[in-house]
Parts: C-alpha cells; sequence; structure tokens
C-alpha cells in the first residue's frame, strides 16, 4: 500500500519513506519555500462524494470571509467559525453565531481560535455527543482545517502527527487520517475559491494581507464624493450625504484616501452597489467593509476577485 505524507496527505516517493514526509512539506516547513501544485475542484469533489452521509461534518470557515458551502447532502455538521482572534474582542460570540443562525440552517455552531486554543474544549464535547466513528473537516483553503486539528491532535492525543500548515493556498493535497480517542478525523484538501484574491498576488503581498494578530479597524466618516485606495488590488468610490465606513482587514495593508478625481487603479474592472442601510461589502480573503447607512458605492479590482453584499456582521 502507498504511504502517504503525513504532513499534506500526498503519496511518499521511495526516498521520503523514511521521514514520513514529503520534499516539499520540508522544504515548506523549515524554508518556507512554497512550490504551487496544479489542483482543481474535480479532486475535492471525489471526497466530498465519497463521504457517508451520516458521518459527522466539521465544516470550517473563517470570520474573516464566513463562506458557506451547500451542505444538505450531510445530515450531521458542525459549522466551525475559525480565526476569533482576528476579530477584535469587543465583538462578542453571541452575536456571531446568532448571525450565522439567522442566515443558515444549522443545529450547532462553535466560534474558535486554534492559535490562542479558544473554545476547543467546547468543540471537543460537540464533536463526542454525536457518537461518529469518523470526523470529516471540510472547507476552503486558507480556512484553518490542518491548523485546527493540529491543535486537537496536540491537545487530546498522544500522536506527534504535524500537519503542514501555510498562509498558501492548496498546502494539504489529499486526505490525512489521525485517531484521538478512538475517533477518526479526516483531514481535506480545501475547496479552492476562484474568486479568492490569494489567487492573484504574489508570495509578499500574500503576506502583507494574512492577519497575524486581531485587527484593528479602520474608521472613516464620509460625506460626499470620494474613495480609498487598498494597496494596488482595490479601489472605493463612495457617494453619501453623511455616513462611516469600517474596514476589517489585516494591519499591515496600506489604505490611502485620494479624491474621486483622482485615476489610480480606475482601469480595473468596476462593480456597483446600490447599498440599503447595515451593509457590508466582502472582497474575498482581503476584507470586509461595514457601512451603517445606505449608499452608492463603486468597487474597482480584478474581475476574477469575488466582490459581494451582505447583511453587517457586526
Amino acid at each position: 500500500m502507498n504511504r502517504k505524507c503525513m504532513g499534506c496527505g500526498n503519496i511518499l516517493k521511495d526516498d521520503e519513506l523514511e521521514h514520513n514526509i514529503c520534499n516539499r512539506c520540508f522544504r515548506l516547513k523549515h524554508y518556507g519555500e512554497y512550490h504551487v501544485t496544479n489542483k482543481d475542484n474535480s479532486d475535492y469533489s471525489k471526497i466530498i462524494n465519497n463521504i457517508d452521509s451520516n458521518d459527522l461534518v466539521i465544516y470550517v470557515t473563517s470570520l474573516l470571509n464566513l463562506t458557506i458551502m451547500d451542505l444538505s447532502k450531510f445530515n450531521n455538521v458542525i459549522v466551525v467559525l475559525t480565526k476569533r482572534d482576528i476579530l477584535p474582542k469587543s465583538v462578542k460570540d453571541n452575536k456571531i453565531i446568532d448571525y450565522v443562525k439567522n442566515h443558515y440552517n444549522f443545529k450547532d455552531i462553535e466560534v474558535i481560535s486554534s492559535i490562542k486554543n479558544y473554545n476547543l474544549d467546547n468543540l471537543i464535547s460537540k464533536i463526542e455527543k454525536y457518537n461518529k466513528k469518523k470526523v470529516y473537516l471540510i472547507g476552503n483553503t486558507n480556512s484553518g482545517k490542518s491548523t485546527l486539528l493540529n491543535k486537537l491532535i496536540e491537545n487530546y492525543s498522544e500522536s506527534d502527527i504535524d500537519i503542514t500548515t501555510s498562509m498558501y493556498p492548496s498546502t494539504t493535497l489529499d486526505t490525512i487520517e489521525v485517531k484521538i480517542n478512538d475517533i477518526e478525523f479526516i483531514d481535506t484538501p480545501g475547496i479552492i475559491d476562484n474568486g479568492s484574491v490569494i489567487n492573484y498576488i504574489d508570495s509578499k503581498m500574500l503576506k502583507k494581507i494574512t492577519p497575524k494578530k486581531e485587527v484593528k479597524p479602520r474608521t472613516y466618516q464620509i460625506k460626499g464624493k470620494g474613495s480609498l485606495v487598498i494597496e494596488d488590488l482595490v479601489r472605493i468610490d463612495y457617494e453619501t450625504n453623511d455616513n462611516s465606513m469600517t474596514i476589517y482587514i489585516a494591519n499591515s495593508v496600506n489604505i490611502l484616501r485620494v479624491g474621486e478625481a483622482n485615476p489610480r487603479l480606475k482601469n480595473l474592472p468596476k462593480r456597483e452597489f446600490n447599498l440599503e442601510n447595515d451593509k457590508d461589502i466582502v472582497i474575498t480573503d482581503l476584507c470586509f467593509i461595514k457601512f451603517v447607512k445606505g449608499l452608492k458605492v463603486k468597487i474597482y479590482a480584478n474581475n476574477n476577485i469575488n466582490v459581494y453584499e451582505r447583511d453587517n456582521l457586526i
């Protein structure tokens, strides 16, 4: 039987068998070298289709994006909202959970931070009450699945397995099976979101836009016409009588306020929104922007990047 890398799930080559880890994971862990691997969602779909509808599914999504796929084929689902540490402490967990319950039909929801060891005992208790022998972790690339499983291994087992994690897409390449207290946890490759900004930037910019600690919201009082430019990625034109805009984004990202007539980034494709009160704009894997009142907004960005509106999360 072919042996898998315990870092990413890929099949090991002969010269990698001794260390149970592939050369790609070794270089990534020890030298930060990332090698792009061409995967698509057809690979992911095969894995999802093989999950029994009665197995327990842990759907992991980052609070910065809060994207939830169609999970109707599964009878047992726990939605895990990760990276709690990047949202301000003033935001209450119950408000986030109520938001998800009001927009999606899920019974079990847990807000966690793997890095801070936050609410993991609560999550394990919810997992155990289902009394299932197999538990699948699924979700988008970079949602925090492997980081969560590493922390569960560290906290609740004697295993020394260390799954490879990074900010780069498609770090996990195939399923990885780990036993914790007689439950088999199966980590799966992330769903590739073609609308994510991370597909269209280099590694230097990726490091810059990836939050490493609690984000400090940036609030702008806006009136009349004006513009904000986020790095060389996104331009926001607004038109309002009197409003405020709060951007939840990595602290290292530069935002420049410019006049509406300034031509910077106006060569990018434009999308227009006529927002009602209490709406957010989400730019996938970059930020979300909270508006208090209705207004007209133009977003200039790469046409492949997903930009959409939703009800205020906060």
